[in-house]
């Protein structure tokens, strides 16, 4: 069984790096990401077990990406 892998987008740094820390600890893969639109290319090749995505990000509406997540 592999690691499961959870992805962070945020644009603050300190939140990132706390969330990645934690999660890391605990036994989980992390990714990080401060854009939504580097967060999507990487969905191209991981495909991740659960996303941590912040609502408000400078170049999209997290809750906009949270449901484009879901239809796909």
């Amino acid at each position: 069984m592999t690691t499961p892998l959870v992805t962070i987008l945020d644009d603050e740094p300190a939140i990132r790096t706390i969330l990645a820390d934690a999660l890391e600890e605990a036994g989980f893969r992390t990714l990080s990401f401060s854009r939504a639109s580097a967060f999507e290319a990487a969905l191209k090749t991981h495909k991740p077990d659960v996303c941590l995505v912040d609502l408000g990000l400078p170049d999209t509406d997290g809750l906009t990406l949270v449901h484009k997540l879901a239809l796909e």
